[in-house]
């Protein structure tokens, strides 16, 4: 049976005594499809943008990729948290940070040669570097809201001042990124004109913009009901931060996959990574957004209470930070070692650190 607060669902109608799972994952299939067709436009559209404006790659890749494919994040996250799951909503940012490093092993599978962090701009090391601190920034509110539990009027303060370094630190970051790629692309083309983008161009940018942020709330109405639906082969709910950080990351980070793929097929590494790692600093971004929805919800303090799961959270995080700390390894290391003959050792650590870490999540799950 359904729940009386429950979302209106495609596979509900389909199914409005007994929901099978198998129709949620069908739907939540199709929705992704969506998700895949709008995302993977935008590699074009962004190598296009990149030669007009005479900027990198990395650039377009951290400032407009990763900001229009983390839309998915936005809206799912500020959805999950306006109908009182903020499990869903902080497992789906740290989720995905977490997946968004994994797509660095699925693009070295499509790339060959050794590692894809190798021979790339030296722009990526400075953005992985700002999303471990972003990411960091967002479990050091995490244990604060933890420990003042107990004290109401503490823990509003500390979150609101917690929010608003989180938004400080990320305009402060993309501020130095721009200064920094500015001064490299002077050197590297001081003569190249920059060009109109046109009207048509930026038409189509926000029409895929919005096709992103449609089937991104449907996909945060898809895993709040996938949180709560009893899995009958393991007898119980997966949970809220689990189908956050599993399958509602992986749903969102779907414009990540596409247009990282697309990038690599373009032959344009810098465009692919500077979406992962710029896609990373935003996700933690839009937690200050969520907590002016759950202000609005009327919550004074967002990561407290029966509706926080801090442990599952923090080990959602510290997964991300495991994962980011390997790329920026490998980004140092530069290593020419061939694994399996495609294979760079940084992307087999990424792989097995992700499916373990997915694991202890599910293995939490009470």
């Amino acid at each position: 049976m359904s729940r009386k607060d429950e979302p209106v669902l495609l596979s509900r109608l389909l199914f409005p005594i007994e929901l099978p799972t198998w129709a949620l994952f069908v739907e939540l299939l199709l929705v992704g499809l969506v998700v895949i067709f709008a995302g993977a436009r935008f590699t074009r559209l962004a190598d296009t943008i990149a030669k007009r404006l005479n900027v990198g790659s990395g650039w377009i890749g951290l400032i407009l990729l990763a900001t229009v494919t983390s839309l998915p994040e936005l809206v799912t996250g500020g959805t999950a948290t306006a109908i009182g799951n903020i499990d869903l909503a902080m497992g789906g940012i740290l989720g995905s940070c977490s997946f968004n490093i994994t797509i660095i092993f699925l693009l070295n599978a499509l790339w060959g040669g050794g590692s894809v962090l190798r021979g790339v701009s030296t722009l990526h090391a400075l953005t992985s570097s700002f999303g471990l601190l972003l990411i960091g920034l967002a479990l050091l509110g995490i244990v604060l809201m933890d420990k003042f539990e107990a004290r109401p009027n503490v823990a509003q303060i500390t979150e609101l001042a917690w929010v608003a370094l989180i938004l400080i630190t990320y305009l402060g970051c993309i501020r130095l990124t721009y200064r920094y790629e500015r001064t490299q692309n002077s050197i590297d083309n001081p003569a190249a004109q920059r060009k109109s983008l046109g009207t048509a161009l930026s038409v189509e940018v926000a029409v895929m913009a919005l096709i992103l942020v449609a089937a991104s709330w449907w996909l945060a109405r898809l895993g709040d009901v996938l949180s709560t639906h009893e899995i009958k082969m393991i007898g119980r709910p997966l949970g809220a931060t689990f189908v956050g950080a599993c399958f509602l990351a992986l749903a969102t980070s779907l414009p990540e996959i596409a247009t990282s793929i697309a990038a690599v097929r373009l032959g344009n590494l810098n465009l692919a990574l500077g979406n992962i790692f710029g896609s990373n600093m935003f996700n933690i971004f839009v937690i200050p957004m969520l907590k002016i929805v759950s202000l609005l919800r009327g919550d004074a303090v967002m990561l407290a209470g029966p509706a926080s799961n801090s442990t599952q959270n923090l080990i959602a995080g510290l997964l991300a930070i495991l994962l980011t700390a390997i790329a920026i390894g490998g980004l140092a290391y530069q290593s020419k070692r061939k694994l399996l003959g495609r294979f760079g050792l940084d992307s087999i650590l990424i792989a097995l650190t992700y499916v373990g870490g997915m694991f202890l999540l599910l293995m939490e799950v009470s």
